[in-house]
């Protein structure tokens, strides 16, 4: 950004905003830039580095290095972090393509000796491909390891690998984590800690890049690396080996260092465009090679290219919708589609578990005046949100079912066509959408990932107008679970696994579906090319407006762990190395935890009658109740006759029947404070959060109250306490 941008930036946050948040800002970009939160967990997480242990499988490995004019400090770099691994049984085997400069054959010549060492001098320039299997052509390892001349491996990456194989014999192909290495070597940035195997996520963008290690013997199969991707070609590579086995590892650990230097595409995606091209037409050959149809198209903003799938046979969809005493939401929904949606086939199957006649009148009436088919079923019984959608499953005729809440609204016409596309292929079970609040831009879902704390809608209420990282917000993503608050579904697969538990009635039974559906292998995924307005309040929160609420959320957690605990805090989709306790895909820098002040205090002036002038919120109540015992809890403070809102911290009081306990908390920024509290000015500091540590206070059920000094208001929210820690 240039300074002139950067200034006028300042400007505007200062204008809006005011000193504090921009201050606030500022400092926060200072220290993201120097990774503090990285550096920690590099501390942490890396000081046992060099520890190794015995292992009874040490399968030979061969790193292959293409070489073409790099400096003899980076190409010494390079060779030298393989030289000193951890692990000893390796060959390090390299091709010259015929570099220009001199200093490249003399830095080579150095390591002739060394027993490990293979080097290739080839007489012409063939390009990365093919210089790349003339040091395969020397290769004698069981496995292949990719490693580009500029870049470096961690001391235990060849450790890690063989670890895993100990684990696993017939693992065929491991990537790791990696991070950006800085030209001078120094420093560490950008980590990237992926996900497990996640096929949809690949097809998209070439997330597992390093380290990548293959069996040779599949590689020699397949004749490696083809010439004509040239840019493309690890990706091209990995797309057909992944056709060839299913038997693929993630080692969660950061094991490459991809060095950032003028002209590479780890520091400019721009550099080369003839990848761009090269991308597209291997996943035009993809498409071909699995005999399926659609689109590459470009995909906004992130330089990546998604594939828009074809609904061959022009399949039947049932969309599928409970409703009661809702008509004027429903009817919005069902008039938007019938309005915007391209693809024709489908039909509306509403399920009514009890509207008042008036309205069963009417959505009668509405639904025998539709163009298309609608099917209208009356039935009063308890809310059971799963029986209702096995009830339209059982009523639909079509061989794809979509449940859709009823206060959604259509915003693109091909939205159901990119849907059911993806949804027809073999290995694909539920395929969830990129929902937004209505009016505005902030994200309701776009997945969700199983955390300690419980299931977790990533991203929530963040701007999709910005691209989170690493295009969350923007590219095709497997999850562990996504919202049937639009869930599109095979017919036969949904049948295989029962439906939709029907002992989950009100929470986690569309997360316990998708579950279902990964335990017979299939992958769920959230779409980003679908986007529709969900009419859901941006201030609601979750789903723990009272104790009664929380409670029974509480239960329904445990019971969905119950048939699948390594899930919680397990998710394949989400890393290790990230978070546990917010949705927003950042480094777990353990070491850098705020510390929060808890007292036992008498019981302060409890103000239950809020004035208008004072927003009192907890908004998020993250349980987690396990591990280590934390309650992450958020909200907002404002007092619109204050001028000091975003400096005030307010503290949090947990008032119960025998014991009251006080909290501090910290400053929070959330950029859409106005639109969440419903307030005349900006104060995007008014937010704030605290760790409760629920093993420190007597068990029981707490409401929360917040405040300052001896005032405190209702935040609107209770928690339950449990004795059985």
């Amino acid at each position: 950004m240039s300074v002139a941008k950067k200034i006028g930036t300042a400007c505007r946050i200062l204008v809006k905003e005011g000193p504090v948040a921009l201050g606030y800002k500022t400092l926060y970009k200072i220290n993201y830039n120097k990774n503090s939160s990285y550096k920690v967990w590099i501390e942490h997480a890396e000081k046992n580095i060099m520890k190794t242990e015995k292992l009874e499988y040490n399968p030979l490995i061969s790193v292959v290095i293409p070489v073409y004019n790099v400096s003899e400090r980076i190409l010494s770099e390079c060779i030298d972090s393989v030289l000193n691994q951890t692990y000893k049984n390796f060959e390090l085997c390299m091709a010259d393509d015929c570099s220009t400069m001199a200093s490249v054959k003399k830095t080579l010549k150095k390591y002739e000796d060394n027993e490990k060492v293979k080097i290739v001098y080839r007489k012409e320039n063939g390009h990365i491909s093919k210089a790349t299997n003339s040091a395969i052509e020397v290769a004698e390892g069981e496995f292949v390891a990719f490693m580009d001349c500029d870049d470096t491996i961690a001391p235990n990456a060849l450790f890690e690998v063989v670890k895993k194989l100990n684990e696993d014999k017939t693992i065929d192909f491991i990537y790791s984590d990696e991070d950006k290495l800085t030209d001078d070597s120094k420093h560490r940035e950008n980590p990237f800690f992926k996900p497990d195997w996640s096929p949809d996520t690949f097809m998209t963008s070439m997330y597992t890049c390093h380290l990548g290690v293959y069996r040779k013997s599949i590689g020699d199969e397949l004749g490696w690396l083809r010439s004509e991707f040239d840019g493309a070609q690890d990706y091209d590579f990995t797309m057909r080996f992944t056709e060839k086995t299913k038997n693929i590892a993630h080692i969660p650990k950061i094991l490459y260092h991809w060095r950032m230097i003028e002209g590479s595409t780890a520091a400019n995606p721009h550099a080369k465009e003839y990848v761009n091209k090269a991308t597209i037409r291997l996943k035009e050959e993809a498409l071909k090679r699995r005999g399926l149809e659609g689109e590459v198209e470009l995909v906004d903003e992130c330089f990546q290219y998604r594939v828009k799938y074809t609904p061959t046979g022009n399949p039947l969809v049932s969309i599928i919708i409970p409703s009661k005493d809702n008509f004027e939401v429903y009817k919005r929904c069902i008039d938007s589609m019938v309005e915007k949606t391209t693809y024709k086939n489908y039909e509306i199957i509403t399920v009514d578990n009890g509207s008042n006649d008036a309205n069963k009148a009417k959505y009668e009436k509405y639904c025998a005046s539709l163009p298309i088919h609608c099917e209208y079923h009356h039935k009063k019984m308890e809310f059971n949100f799963s029986k209702m959608c096995n009830i339209g499953a059982e009523k639909a005729h079509g061989k794809l079912f979509l449940f859709l809440n009823d206060d959604m609204e259509i915003i693109h016409g091909d939205w159901l066509e990119r849907m059911a596309g993806h949804a027809m292929l073999d290995y694909i079970g539920a395929v969830g959408a990129k929902l937004i609040y209505h009016d505005s831009t902030y994200i309701q879902h776009i997945g969700v990932v199983s955390m300690p704390i419980g299931p977790v809608h990533i991203f929530c209420q963040e701007n999709d107008e910005n691209i989170m990282v690493f295009n969350r917000n923007r590219i095709d993503y497997n999850y562990s679970a996504v919202t049937a608050a639009c869930l599109m579904v095979d017919k036969d697969k949904f049948n295989e696994i029962g439906g939709f538990d029907e002992t989950f009635k009100v929470a986690y039974n569309d997360v316990k579906l998708c579950f279902d559906l990964l335990a017979k292998g299939y992958y769920n995924v959230c779409k980003m090319d679908v986007k529709l307005y969900h009419y859901e309040s941006l201030s609601r929160g979750y789903d723990t407006e009272n104790s009664e609420k929380m409670i029974r959320l509480v239960q329904e957690r445990k019971r969905l762990y119950s048939y699948y605990p390594e899930l919680q805090g397990g998710d394949p989709f989400y890393n290790i190395n990230l978070t546990n306790d917010n949705d927003d895909f950042a480094v777990n820098a353990k070491e850098n935890k705020a510390e929060f002040t808890l007292q036992k205090v008498e019981k302060p002036k409890l103000l239950k009658n809020t004035p208008a002038n004072i927003k009192a919120v907890a908004d998020n109540i993250s349980y987690q109740g396990v591990m280590d015992h934390k309650i992450r809890i958020s909200g907002w403070y404002v007092n619109e006759k204050s001028m000091l809102n975003n400096i005030t911290k307010p503290d949090l009081v947990l008032w119960g029947k025998n014991n009251t306990y006080r909290l501090s908390t910290k400053k929070l920024y959330r950029e859409n404070m106005d639109s969440i509290a419903h307030t005349k000015k900006t104060y995007n500091l008014s937010s704030f959060y605290t760790y409760l540590e629920s093993d420190k206070i007597e068990p029981g059920e707490y409401r929360l109250f917040l405040g300052k000094g001896e005032k405190f208001y209702y935040a609107g929210q209770s928690i339950d306490i449990e004795g059985d820690k």
